[in-house]
């Protein structure tokens, strides 16, 4: 018997299929002859006899059976090759990629700011132009090299505000914050070494087969044609690899007019921030789709080109872990517990000195003095355990935390306050992976604007990248979480989809994380 997969549009054979094929037509066939031996027809148990498992007719039908197999996955690898999301790197790059005009986008340098001290009026030479000989570059400890962007004059302060980009690319030029970096050729009068004040953003790797599929097939999908909202999605994600993905607005402004959004690939970067393209992938896309300087976009057409706007939503969960073991909440009752509203932070003393109210405790659980807390850090998008010294109670509902060790971010009011779980990873990367999930809202009210017609987003979000948030966040909890959850449950949410932007110049709204919470089920 054949089965028809179900992503199939053809039936392929099970193992066994065949050898059963052909042991009940041999059993049908021997009915129909006569033993020699007793020269009367052959008896049903004569038959199981010589069919049995073990027997030699058995056996060959199950070589058989097995060569056939072999051949069918031959035929079923071939199959896959057709298809962009299953077919193997070779043939995406050599068969489809080559039928489409595509290939696989180069890796892309990191960028970002930089300090440098140096006696006023001393310049730093920066050029765009990724290698040139005559900007300055440096550098970090790992040995990838960045220049200078822009020229710059060292103020009367001595210290020079400077924009890096990445001689070396990959996401290892994403550099932290605080990285030392060497100058290989300084200017004179500049001290030997710069500081980078800020997470380089940008850098990524070349287009991986996962990636660029995905790029391919989106074209496959909406073909691009004269200068359609698919034809500047596909210039802008060819413009450098930086970019994840591009959400077009059509007439936005006025007819003829096209807005362009980009966001960046995270790479290694934490944060709601690291989807925002910097600068200098910006003015990437730009360079590269609008005219004049564009080598793809007609003379004439008014391209914009803009970032997403952050727009921050606080998200609490429930969760029906374990109490008391590692593979749940830390504590046999955890502590703070949710009623109407999530625990949050009411004043802040010092970084290991606050207190936060709990309108669903009005004392501490029995013998306990330090429950173990957690919070989100909302630039990294991660629970931190807190070290907590002791818990007090100080008014009803009111809770004093000692810290024995402040932790990596600013405690500040409102800040919620969770019961600390051993999966606390788990459930930040999956809050992380569902907001990268989503796209950019809407540029105008396509329930009122008269431009609701035409400037709605590209691609829809009922087909890629939709941006409403809501309770598919607790499908991707608990996928993280596995066996060790039940009934995850979405509390809270403080916006659904992003709002509409006063000004359509200003760029689509995009949701992101600012504060979590995660729960035992109330009681």
């Amino acid at each position: 018997m054949t089965v028809a997969a179900a992503d199939r549009e053809f039936s392929i054979f099970q193992r066994g299929d065949i050898r059963e094929d052909l042991l009940a037509s041999f059993r049908i066939g021997l009915r129909q002859y006569i033993n020699p031996d007793t020269t009367s027809p052959y008896t049903e148990t004569e038959i199981a006899t010589a069919t049995a498992v073990g027997s030699r007719f058995w056996i060959e039908a199950d070589a058989i059976d097995l060569v056939l197999i072999a051949e069918q996955q031959r035929a079923l690898w071939l199959a896959d090759q057709v298809r962009i999301d299953r077919a193997s790197a070779s043939w995406l790059v050599g068969y489809h990629g080559e039928l489409w005009g595509e290939s696989p986008l180069p890796a892309a340098p990191g960028s970002g700011p930089v300090d440098a001290v140096a006696l006023p009026g001393t310049t730093f030479v920066g050029s765009t132009t990724i290698g040139d000989p005559t900007a300055h570059y440096a550098t970090d400890p790992a040995g990838l090299s960045y220049q200078v962007l822009q020229t710059v004059t060292t103020p009367n302060t001595g210290i020079t505000k400077l924009t890096f980009i990445g001689r070396s690319t990959g996401e290892a030029t994403n550099i932290e914050s605080g990285t030392t970096l060497l100058w290989s050729n300084p200017p004179l009068n500049a001290e030997p070494e710069a500081t980078a004040t800020a997470r380089f953003t940008g850098g990524v790797g070349s287009e991986t087969s996962a990636q660029f599929a995905r790029r391919l097939g989106a074209r496959v999908r909406h073909k691009p044609a004269a200068g359609n909202e698919s034809h500047f999605r596909v210039w802008a994600r060819e413009a450098t690899s930086s970019v994840e993905d591009a959400f077009v607005y059509s007439c936005a402004f006025h007819a003829g007019s096209v807005l362009v959004v980009p966001t960046q690939k995270r790479a290694n970067v934490l944060g709601p921030h690291a989807r925002i393209p910097n600068a200098q992938v910006l003015e990437r896309v730009r360079n590269y789709i609008v005219p004049r300087q564009s080598s793809v976009v007609p003379a004439r057409v008014h391209v914009v080109v803009r970032p997403p706007v952050i727009s921050p939503i606080d998200l609490v969960l429930s969760t029906a872990l374990g109490k008391g073991v590692r593979s749940g909440f830390a504590d046999l009752i955890p502590f703070p517990s949710i009623h109407a509203a999530a625990a949050y932070v009411s004043v802040v003393t010092t970084p290991t000195d606050f207190r936060f109210v709990s309108d669903n405790d009005n004392a501490l659980p029995s013998g306990g003095t330090a429950p173990a807390l957690m919070m989100w850090n909302r630039a990294t998008w991660r629970f931190e355990k807190l070290d907590v010294s002791t818990v007090t109670k100080t008014a009803a509902f009111t809770f004093r935390v000692q810290l024995h060790s402040a932790p990596s971010f600013t405690v500040l009011v409102n800040d919620l306050v969770s019961p600390d779980t051993a999966r606390r990873s788990l459930i930040d990367r999956s809050v992380q992976g569902y907001f990268d999930e989503l796209g950019p809202g809407e540029v105008v009210d396509l329930e009122n604007d008269d431009r609701a017609h035409r400037a709605f987003r590209f691609p829809p979000p009922l087909e890629e990248r939709q941006y409403r948030a809501g309770s598919v966040i607790t499908t991707r909890v608990t996928e993280a979480l596995g066996a060790n959850s039940s009934d995850v449950a979405l509390l809270s949410i403080t916006g659904t989809v992003p709002p509409v932007p006063d000004y359509v110049i200003s760029g689509p709204f995009l949701l992101a994380a600012d504060r979590v919470a995660v729960y035992a089920p109330a009681t």
